[in-house]
């Protein structure tokens, strides 16, 4: 419903030419400015997102998870690399299936109990 405010705007905006008034000259100019910039915010919040639609942020228990896998992973690409010896510089292999399933548990909502 963005679009109501360029309706305004554009009343506002006629008021604006229309009128002998000074006073009512500078409140319609200036209420036409306004509304034409909520246009353009629900316009830019409907075609691009709102600011408040930020990612969550990790639960303490899915952070500690991830530092886990990590860990485990880096364990085990230096293990490889020291008994490889060829394969130094190699990144790891992408987490499988089953690595990806153990945090499921961590797919529900952390406010609840």
């Amino acid at each position: 419903m963005y679009w109501l405010f360029l309706v305004l705007a554009l009343g506002a905006f006629l008021v604006t030419l229309t009128t002998t008034h000074m006073l009512l000259l500078v409140l319609s100019a200036l209420a036409a400015l306004v509304f034409l910039l909520l246009w353009v915010k629900g316009l830019y919040a409907a075609r691009i997102g709102s600011v408040s639609e930020a990612p969550r942020p990790l639960h303490p228990a899915e952070l500690q998870a991830l530092r886990e896998q990590f860990r485990a992973q880096q364990a085990t690409a230096t293990g490889s690399d020291a008994s490889a010896g060829g394969n130094v510089g190699v990144p790891p292999a992408a987490p499988t299936a089953a690595t990806l399933t153990a945090s499921a548990p961590f797919d529900r909502d952390p406010s609840q109990p």
